[in-house]
């Protein structure tokens, strides 16, 4: 009789080494994703996190595949009147990095600068931003042109980093107008031609030497001179005369994003700075129209007079470590088709040429905001990350996350930030925490959505 326990042993093992390796397939897989939940994978191809993260939900979404949170410290509340900090409000902040640390998640911060104090519009008249026809803007402060309130948003950074320490924030975000991206503030309300030029204060009407406006502000080359007006001090005002106080409108409002950059260089932050683009802007034609009128009433006067002109705008921010653009525009709706992709081709479009008036801008105009953001960002060198631009904008629907996807990996992004993050979990259409998981699993893998 033949003894066959030998045999029946090697096959029970063999199927013992089979469930302990597809046991283990499955404990690396967890592993895996909880690894990109937590952002601790260096080697993950892209981030991920949300807009207006709340703590109650950042273990759920390290769960899902989320690896960084975003939240706002607000300067009016940190320092409510001079040189005063709130201690409760700070342990309200540390608290909430905490909580977002001890999930897994690093952290993106905005630091308030569009939410100033009102004692700092109290103290300092042309904190203000003021336009063309004397209307005042306080929702942002005017970091552009007064020196007086970049001494105090200075004071205010290195009280921050005394408290709360600039180092527990994986990325900060950088703006000047009132939403905290690189524009000038919107139109002052009734403005005619729906444009306010924000540059009517005394700091940046002074012609000379001011004590009161920036050093690396110059001064202005036509002051007194109105936009929409065709004469200055009785000769005609030439379209290279707009053009190059238009230029300085420019240079000055780029030069508060570059004084930013410097100041967080200063206190010794190495993570990353977060130039804010927002939507598309404006076209060469644009501004060839409107220099034509004198910077008076056209189309586009609105963006025209935000300095969201951003292939002219981006090549003027520093090149710094750290330093990344965000188109916060993916799946606003704009482009023909609606929310178009990158392309291999877009390349061949010479930026400089359309600039002066000499490429194909009935092309680019067809395009998405964030395929025209990322061409003019490769041609200045700038690395792209971006953000959903939030149902607010463009309402969200079945199939929108991948759409935004496929605009990330086409356009070559870094990571995506999704507005907002309650939209994850209010039933929201297309907007799931389970879709958002399903679409970072993916993109993480290399696939196209």
């Amino acid at each position: 009789m033949t003894d066959r326990s030998g045999g029946a042993g090697r096959r029970l093992r063999t199927r013992r080494w089979v469930v302990y390796l597809a046991v283990a397939a499955v404990v690396a897989a967890v592993l895996s994703f909880s690894r990109l939940g937590k952002g601790n994978d260096h080697h993950e191809r892209y981030f991920f996190g949300t807009l207006q993260t709340s703590p109650r939900t950042a273990r759920v979404s390290a769960e899902h595949g989320i690896g960084v949170a975003h939240m706002t410290v607000h300067w009016n509340r940190f320092e409510p009147a001079p040189g005063q900090v709130d201690q409760a409000y700070v342990a309200t902040i540390k608290e909430k990095v905490r909580v977002f640390h001890d999930a897994g998640l690093r952290v993106e911060a905005g630091l308030g600068l569009n939410s100033p104090p009102s004692w700092l519009f109290d103290r300092y008249p042309d904190a203000a931003f003021t336009d063309q026809d004397g209307a005042r803007f306080t929702e942002a402060p005017n970091l552009v042109f007064s020196q007086e309130v970049r001494n105090e948003v200075a004071g205010y950074l290195r009280q921050l980093d005394r408290q709360i320490g600039l180092r527990s924030f994986w990325a900060l975000r950088i703006g000047v107008n009132d939403t905290g991206e690189f524009t000038y503030p919107r139109p002052a309300p009734g403005t005619a031609g729906h444009a306010s030029y924000w540059a009517f204060d005394r700091h940046a009407q002074a012609s000379g030497a001011d004590p009161g406006r920036p050093a690396t502000v110059a001064p202005n080359p036509f002051p007194g001179w109105r936009p929409g007006q065709p004469g200055y001090r009785g000769a005609p005002m030439t379209t290279g005369q707009v053009s190059r106080w238009y230029d300085w409108y420019l240079t000055a409002l780029a030069d508060a994003v570059n004084w930013q950059i410097r100041q967080y260089e200063a206190l010794g932050y190495t993570g990353r700075l977060l130039v804010l683009v927002p939507g598309a802007g404006f076209y060469p034609g644009d501004l060839s129209t409107a220099l034509r009128a004198h910077l008076g009433a056209t189309a586009a006067g609105g963006l025209l007079s935000r300095g969201a002109g951003f292939y002219r705008t981006i090549g003027l921010i520093d090149h710094r470590p750290g330093v990344q653009l965000v188109s916060t525009a993916l799946v606003d709706g704009s482009g023909t088709p609606r929310n178009n992709a990158c392309r291999p081709s877009d390349r061949a479009v010479d930026l400089d040429a359309l600039a002066r008036g000499r490429g194909p801008e009935d092309r680019v105009r067809a395009w998405s905001s964030v395929r025209w953001i990322s061409r003019i960002a490769a041609h200045e060198g700038f690395t792209v990350s971006g953000e959903s631009a939030g149902p607010h904008v463009a309402a969200y629907y079945p199939g929108v996350m991948n759409e935004a996807g496929r605009q990330l990996k086409a356009c070559g992004l870094k990571g995506l930030m999704w507005a907002f993050d309650h939209n994850l979990h209010d039933g929201t259409p297309g907007s799931s925490i389970e879709d958002y998981a399903l679409l970072i699993a993916g993109l993480q893998r290399g696939a196209t959505p």
